[in-house]
């Protein structure tokens, strides 16, 4: 609800309180109340009930015409009927009324419920003529603000971008507040907010309990029933998500606290559980707002938004890096290409690096915040912010726009559709056409023979054909674990470095094999040994059971062996899809595939008696140029950290 619909709302109200004698006289005073008391919480469709019993007895009443109208408005629900009763409303005053303060609100009103339609086309006239005839400055500039909104959704109505947008469906979303849809690497696990109730909680005034964190898993083509993340849990406090980390173990958080301003807080996943949230250091959060985060691919900046004095107005985006120690720098303003004098928010990188999605209230948007996306150029400056179109975008907020790994697919919360007492659903977004841009997520480990933490060690990527550095990872403090997101079809240099030193370097060529298969909408990962993996149990990614379209699998019954040895040529994460010719060269009867308790599906081939024969055939297949991360494995290792095992018969 922008300033003009508040301020006359205020209006009206004092208005009848001082105008006592006409409320007595109403017979509908008391149900009257009743209904705006419903409409303030959010209960649409207690209000609505009341001010139709209202029009049955006496259809005129111009405030229970007025009030229907705004509460089909605000709860999305049969606009076209909002418009016809402000029409019938516009008939009923006189004439002379129409372009007072409570004429202006009415055809306001319409041209927003026209807006909300999108059919932005009925609303410039309106805009125009109330741009047109109002004295007052401010007013003037909000009206030609949300005139120009309207021509541009015009332009984009006419031109819609080819997508597809579903509801996540009635599992996830309630009849409550659900939003800040987070979707892990795979597409399997997403977390929310929600202001759902959990046990005997107690309602706050708007009909609605305090945020919380769930998380739902996708199993059998379907979305299972969410479960309450409760190391995270607070009764009657709000907390919610504002991002995950890359490799699923840091959540970014918003919380009520005691200190100036809003702050941001992060909580780390430790042996598989959420650890008490803390509070991102200064310059991150400071004496202002500070109102979202999230991390680039390689972990190494972070992008936040605040309010604090020297921005552009309002909320803007800034990034800060990591210095070699692993503290944060000082925070940089990302510049008039991306803020405004409005309020820009949801910042979020795709997995590509250069592309940055978020919302904003500025640049051409169509009303509220839209989503909009900007690309790194080759100088590291950002190009113009591009408006995502409709129907991403709508006349209301559309926010928390979180891309995939599959170029094609993304996640959104927006106010929208909804015909129930809660307004923010989470909707999914599936372009038509297949966006360019092939992507594997590499998997690695640092050695701990250095003696050095997680946080001091960094690893560098460098694409060997313009000798650029892409990306600036830092393992995961607590199980030395990092992912890497790079083009396939490249070569990279990866440096593991310690305080500027590079201890280790190695090159490694990214086959379009492992390439993201948008498809089959999964996710492969190669294992990248720098050294030997630590000694210590992985944390579990996912717990999601792996389907394999294009292999045959038949179950192993355990026999004693007296083999010793294996060569790992590739490791997967969940929902494994290379192509059959990855596999070309080698004796497919001997490929074997282990689930492991980390999550992934290690292919192996070949059983032998000695390191020496081992070594042996993986000189062997290291000729073929597609095998050159293969590696060798201690055979009852390896089984003692899988789950199952399974003999691969490839079509």
């Amino acid at each position: 609800m922008n300033r003009f619909f508040i301020g006359v709302i205020i209006l009206l109200l004092g208005s009848a309180q001082v105008n006592s004698q006409i409320i007595i006289r109403d017979p509908h005073h008391a149900t009257f109340r009743r209904a705006m008391n419903a409409s303030d919480v959010g209960d649409f469709s207690r209000a609505i009930e009341l001010f139709q019993s209202i029009l049955v007895e006496s259809p005129q009443h111009i405030d229970a015409l007025t009030q229907l109208g705004m509460s089909y408005m605000f709860s999305h629900q049969n606009l076209d009927s909002a418009i016809v009763l402000f029409d019938k409303v516009l008939e009923i005053i006189p004439e002379d009324d129409a372009f007072n303060e409570f004429g202006i609100y009415i055809q306001h009103a319409k041209s927003r419920a026209y807006r909300l339609m999108n059919q932005p086309s009925f609303a410039i006239p309106i805009l125009e003529q109330l741009r047109d005839s109002v004295q007052d400055t401010e007013l003037k500039d909000d009206f030609s603000l949300e005139l120009k909104q309207a021509r541009h959704a015009a332009i984009l109505v006419q031109n819609p971008v080819p997508l597809k947008i579903t509801s996540i469906g009635d599992v996830i979303n309630s009849e409550f507040d659900d939003h800040s849809p987070l979707v892990c690497l795979t597409g399997n696990r997403i977390f929310f907010t929600s202001r759902r109730p959990v046990a005997r909680e107690r309602a706050f005034q708007d009909g609605q309990y305090a945020e919380k964190i769930f998380v739902s898993e996708f199993k059998d083509g379907q979305w299972q029933e969410p479960d309450l993340v409760r190391e995270l849990y607070s009764r009657h406090e709000h907390i919610s998500i504002l991002s995950l980390s890359p490799d699923g173990t840091k959540l970014f958080l918003f919380m009520n606290d005691r200190y100036p301003g809003r702050n941001i807080y992060v909580s780390n996943l430790v042996n598989g559980k959420w650890q008490e949230p803390e509070m991102l250091p200064a310059p991150i959060n400071s004496e202002w707002d500070e109102t979202h985060a999230s991390l680039s691919p390689d972990q190494s900046t972070l992008f936040f938004t605040s309010n604090r004095p020297g921005g552009y107005g309002g909320l803007d985006i800034y990034k800060v890096r990591m210095d070699e120690k692993g503290n944060w720098g000082e925070p940089v303003n990302m510049g008039p290409n991306i803020n405004t004098e409005l309020d820009e928010e949801t910042p979020k990188m795709h997995p590509d690096g250069l592309t940055l999605y978020f919302s904003s209230e500025g640049h051409n948007s169509i009303g509220g915040f839209d989503v909009f996306y900007t690309q790194k150029l080759p100088d590291g400056s950002w190009a113009g912010a591009v408006n995502m179109g409709v129907p991403v975008n709508s006349a209301d907020d559309d926010y928390f726009f979180v891309p995939t790994l599959n170029k094609s697919q993304a996640y959104f919360a927006s106010y929208r559709f909804s015909g129930k007492k809660a307004r923010s659903d989470i909707y999914r977004v599936s372009f038509d056409e297949q966006r360019k841009g092939s992507l594997a997520v590499v998997e690695g480990y640092v050695s701990d023979d250095s003696g050095k933490s997680g946080l001091e060690v960094r690893i560098l990527v460098w694409r060997d054909d313009d000798s650029k550095m892409v990306g600036d990872y830092r393992p995961n403090r607590h199980t030395g674990r990092y992912l890497l997101f790079l083009e396939a079809g490249e070569s990279y240099r990866i440096e593991e470095v310690i305080m500027d030193e590079v201890v280790k370097s190695r090159e490694v060529y990214i086959p379009e094999e492992l390439t993201y298969e948008r498809e089959q909408n999964v996710v492969l990962l190669q294992e990248l040994s720098m050294e030997s993996p630590l000694k210590r149990e992985i944390e579990r990614f996912d717990e999601q059971e792996p389907i394999f379209p294009h292999f045959y699998m038949t179950e192993i019954i355990e026999e004693p062996r007296s083999e010793l040895y294996t060569v790992q040529i590739l490791a997967l994460l969940r929902n494994p899809n290379p192509a059959d010719s990855f596999f070309s060269g080698l004796n497919r009867q001997n490929i074997r595939a282990y689930k492991g308790k980390d999550g992934f599906i290690r292919f192996v081939a070949g059983e032998f008696s000695s390191e020496e024969d081992a070594e042996e055939f993986l000189e062997s297949i290291r000729k073929s140029g597609k095998y050159h991360d293969a590696w060798i494995r201690e055979l009852p290792e390896l089984k003692a950290g899988s789950e199952e095992e399974w003999v691969v018969m490839l079509d």
